[in-house]
């Protein structure tokens, strides 16, 4: 299995996860044309794209994901409540392939078992996703405002985490945000702090751990020097920071 990021911050948030000839998209927060730029550059065309899973209905989520899957003729796999949030997103003329999965659900696809975790953040129905390949599982975990029983529990001796880790608390506090801004980051459908991830991370085994990475920093609010003299209290490996703009290259495990 390998994956990698085209972005994940505020701009946007797109993941690939590769196994064999199966394609998954997590998220397509960007336009088509910035999909299809970013994809050539990690030398995957977006005709090769096995299909399309949103974890919720926010522009830098989905901003791109309904003329995606209509250009390419691909199948989109999102909750009810994200797609009654996205109508707004697909056209009349669309002919799309709309997949409604459930949290907790279970699916196969291809070289994939993709496992549905729900997740509280300020969206109609949020997920994230697991995907298990043989042995091999990967997570991917942003957009939530604490850890949850059912995520602690999805990813216990999980191989390779992408795990959000929004902000720095004081660096938030004492930054320029409204306060209705900073009241919603920091709420328990927000996002999580340095702090909070950490917590997460002390919840789950880490024993098959071996590959981490930070998603979704801020950039005003946080560091990657910060977040590591966080994580680094239980993940005494290589701790990888995803680039909020450009995001990461291809990583197999």
């Amino acid at each position: 299995m390998k994956f990698c990021s085209l972005g994940s911050g505020s701009s946007g948030n797109s993941y690939l996860v590769s196994k064999n000839n199966s394609n998954i998209i997590v998220d397509c927060g960007f336009s088509l044309s910035e999909l299809e730029g970013r994809m050539s550059q990690k030398e995957i065309k977006p005709s090769e794209i096995t299909a399309i899973f949103l974890t919720h209905e926010h522009d830098d989520h989905s901003k791109g994901a309904f003329a995606l899957a209509e250009k390419y003729n691909k199948p989109i796999y999102l909750t009810y409540g994200t797609f009654k949030m996205c109508q707004k997103r697909i056209k009349k003329s669309y002919n799309l392939t709309i997949n409604i999965i459930s949290p907790l659900d279970s699916l196969e696809l291809d070289d994939f078992m993709v496992n549905v975790i729900p997740v509280p953040h300020d969206a109609r129905e949020p997920v994230q996703f697991k995907f298990e390949s043989e042995k091999t599982t990967l997570a991917i975990v942003t957009d939530l405002g604490f850890g949850n029983k059912e995520l602690i529990n999805s990813i216990q001796n999980i191989n390779a985490l992408i795990l959000e880790s929004n902000h720095d608390k004081n660096l938030l506090n004492k930054s320029r945000y409204p306060k209705n801004l900073k009241d919603r980051i920091r709420s328990n459908y927000g996002h999580l702090s340095n702090e909070e991830s950490l917590e997460i991370l002390k919840k789950i085994n880490l024993d098959n751990l071996k590959w981490l990475g930070a998603a979704h920093l801020s950039k005003e609010n946080n560091s990657p020097e910060l977040v590591k003299d966080a994580w680094k209290k239980v993940f005494d490996d290589k701790i990888n920071i995803i680039d909020p703009d450009i995001g990461m290259p291809w990583v197999s495990i």
